[in-house]
């Protein structure tokens, strides 16, 4: 039984539905923020569009080299259904809500596909890495959510892309740091350049004003703000541990949980 559930727990983090359910979270923070209430068919696309776009961007290589030891065949199908069903999903969108939908989707590709045969992808290219992981994040998980509302609050918008884009950024360090001894140096991520110690520094630095930010905007005592508190501090302590040596699911799991506990907390203390 243990080495069933040993089974299933890995193909959960492997098949990308982890990282999907902590895209939701984020997406469903944007609506509460926004005072609407989530709909299942909004947090289905959001769900099978993060399930479809990570494993797209997983599979492709393999895909492209033709090799077919050890093919996640079961992935690969699962993420063709999320891949139609995002599709299906995609003309019950506003026009407006579509066309974010659609910048999001080049920037996958940008980061997936080479410009040519003779020239990396962005995601192997020389520090655009984590930049367009933010910002394809926040087009999903803020972007998606409030162009859904029946009036685009652009302060909101801005509020919500500062916050969620230096969570974001910030969670990605420790994936960074678990990847230094695997990463070529041409990627040029932060801790190659500014070393473990000192990225963790800016790391608890851009929390630190986020937080500032939050207690501006949102005021001291809101849902938001404390689960926004506590959610940060996870992250903080989580960044305080990392190490290139860190266990196999301590970012790919425990990490990528803290949004699934913050959209909790948000929800109990609404």
């Amino acid at each position: 039984m243990k080495k069933k559930l040993q089974i299933l727990f890995s193909f959960y983090i492997k098949s990308s539905m982890h990282v999907a359910l902590a895209a939701v979270s984020l997406a469903f923070i944007s609506l509460q923020v926004a005072s609407q209430r989530p709909t299942y068919s909004l947090l289905i696309f959001i769900f099978c569009s993060a399930f479809f776009a990570y494993n797209f961007v997983k599979i492709y290589p393999v895909i492209k080299t033709k090799n077919s030891k050890n093919f996640p065949h079961l992935i690969f199908w699962l993420s063709f259904e999320c891949g139609l069903a995002s599709l299906y999903l995609f003309f019950k969108l506003t026009a407006a809500t579509q066309l974010i939908v659609f910048v999001g989707g080049i920037l996958v590709l940008l980061y997936s596909v080479p410009f040519s045969q003779n020239k990396e992808n962005l995601r192997n290219s020389k520090g655009w890495k984590m930049y367009l992981v933010v910002l394809t994040w926040i087009l999903l998980t803020v972007g998606v959510p409030l162009a859904m509302t029946p009036t685009f609050d652009v302060n909101l918008f801005l509020q919500l892309m500062l916050i969620q884009g230096v969570y974001i950024f910030v969670a990605i360090i420790p994936f960074e740091i678990r990847d230094l001894a695997i990463d070529s140096s041409s990627l040029n991520t932060l801790p190659q350049r500014l070393g473990v110690f000192r990225v963790k520094i800016l790391g608890w630095v851009l929390l630190s004003i986020a937080l500032v930010l939050t207690f501006y905007f949102f005021g001291r005592m809101t849902p938001f703000t404390l689960s926004t508190v506590l959610s940060f501090g996870l992250l903080a302590i989580f960044l305080a541990r990392s190490t290139p040596n860190q266990s196999s699911y301590f970012s790919s799991f425990w990490v990528e949980a803290i949004p699934i506990v913050w959209a909790v907390t948000y929800y109990f203390i609404d």
